[in-house]
């Protein structure tokens, strides 16, 4: 699994950076079979009316080139980064049971030679 981090000033703290590669390894041994890459986008921004916030965004591609994004903006960078990768897992979950699904539907169409 690959991750490539980008960003603002924020991409290159050591501890935000550490902190997306547990999530990215974690996520790496939840999905062993599957490989993905991971392009992780962290920046600051300011909004009127809701402050400071920090935007975080993962987007992740599976090797049949799908895509799943998932964006999160939050005060503090850790809460975003957490919560980002806590709404990705079940969305790969979602896609790993739709393409096993279709996997045993083809492979049920061959065995009965339809």
């Amino acid at each position: 699994m690959s991750v490539r981090i980008s960003g603002d000033t924020l991409a290159l703290d050591r501890k935000i950076v550490r902190r997306i590669k547990r999530h990215a390894d974690e996520l790496e041994q939840s999905f062993a079979t599957q490989q993905f890459e991971i392009q992780a986008r962290i920046s600051e921004e300011f909004d009127q009316l809701k402050g400071h916030r920090i935007r975080f965004e993962l987007v992740t591609t599976t090797p049949d080139r799908q895509q799943i994004i998932v964006r999160e903006a939050q005060k503090r960078a850790e809460d975003a980064i957490d919560t980002a990768f806590a709404g990705l897992k079940p969305k790969l979950r979602r896609l790993r049971t739709r393409s096993l699904g279709k996997l045993m539907k083809e492979s049920a169409l061959r065995a009965t030679g339809t």
